[in-house]
């Protein structure tokens, strides 16, 4: 090897070592955070399997002595698998900042009526949900009429259908509760609360347009005859499963932890729910219960909205709902366009701080 390549070596290998180390020192808190005993675990590992690797360059290259190779070696593998255990972490937390699950608020009008739909979320973060009730009140201020989302319930038997068929045998509440506490997100039903008050004083002003569950076992029973595709999804799906019990003991397990675990678990659990939501909101993503649960509620939906006599109503319903039922609406009548368009970020870090004041410490 030259002097000029020896050099340039080096060089490389210095910039190598020096970017290895920071990233190592970057691992080194979410692996403490994560378990105590963390660290050493790896570090003990990392060196074991040095040890044959640093025996066997040394026979390679035939140089002498076992110690320099062995260190130099466990200290690599400590750096990379550190790097490799904590990587996860930092790709949900980055990836949740850097492309964020957003749902659109979209003014659809054809001159005389003027519908505003703000796509919704079960779980997301206090500001998305706070700022939608300000919206839903300042409506409600103009003369608006709200139209909501919600399956309701209207027989014991067709509940029980569509909780085994489209909810998989869970209290979706409940599923939606345990979620939002391991991603520090809260659930849409403890805001929507505040406008309660008002569907008391004015029934009519507030207006459940979605689909009862005999409406929706009916459309089910249709689809599984005139749709030879939804039937052979639906046969696969009820001879697959669901796999609740392995979610749930998931929740269990990251939310009995400690703080520090509770932490990352919820980093990482708002890094998937973000990949989640990005996909169960794009409409050009389709899912096999579309066609019972999307497409024959925009129906539902659009065909409500065009009977509605009121000229301006402001409608929150799931983000997927949207394209299809501005192309509803386009088809029953060419004048209606996309007055306004604006994105909402719904998964975002939880906005709480915990600190001590003297003086002020909550009572045990």
């Amino acid at each position: 090897m030259t002097g000029s390549a020896h050099i340039w070596g080096v060089r490389v290998g210095a910039v190598a070592w020096f970017v290895a180390g920071a990233a190592f020192l970057l691992s080194v808190p979410v692996l403490i955070q994560a378990w105590l005993f963390l660290l050493p675990i790896i570090a003990i590992v990392a060196f074991a399997l040095a040890m044959p690797l640093a025996w066997l360059w040394s026979r390679l290259a035939r140089r002498p002595g076992f110690p320099g190779p062995w260190l130099k070696t466990g200290s690599a593998l400590l750096f990379l698998l550190s790097v490799i255990v904590a990587a996860p972490v930092y790709y949900f937390a980055f990836s949740t900042q850097l492309r964020p699950a957003l749902v659109p608020q979209v003014s659809l009008t054809n001159g005389p009526k003027t519908i505003v739909i703000q796509g919704m979320q079960h779980v997301g973060t206090d500001r998305f949900f706070r700022g939608v009730v300000f919206d839903m009140e300042e409506a409600l201020a103009r003369g608006d009429i709200l139209f909501y989302e919600g399956v309701r319930s209207s027989d014991p038997a067709s509940a029980r259908w569509f909780a085994d068929t489209v909810a998989d045998g869970q209290n979706l509440t409940g599923a939606y509760r345990e979620i939002g506490s391991v991603c520090g997100l809260t659930v849409q039903n403890d805001y929507l609360k505040v406008v309660a008050a008002d569907a008391v004083l004015h029934p009519d002003r507030h207006v459940t347009a979605d689909v009862t569950t005999a409406e929706l076992k009916q459309e089910y029973d249709r689809l599984m005859v005139a749709d030879p595709a939804f039937a052979a999804a639906m046969r696969r799906k009820a001879e697959a499963g669901a796999d609740t019990d392995g979610v749930e003991s998931i929740l269990n397990f990251m939310t009995s932890g400690s703080a520090g675990q509770r932490e990352i678990a919820g980093v990482i659990c708002r890094g998937i729910m973000t990949q989640v939501m990005l996909r169960s909101n794009d409409p050009t993503v389709r899912d096999e219960l579309d066609p019972l649960i999307l497409d024959f509620r925009n129906r539902v939906l659009a065909q409500r909205l065009l009977q509605e006599t009121r000229p301006d109503i402001y409608v929150t319903y799931g983000a997927k709902h949207i394209p299809g039922v501005f192309a509803l609406l386009k088809a029953s009548d060419p004048r209606w366009r996309v007055a306004a368009i604006k994105w909402v970020r719904t998964i975002d870090s939880p906005e709480t701080y915990d600190r001590v004041l003297p003086g002020l410490e909550p009572a045990p």
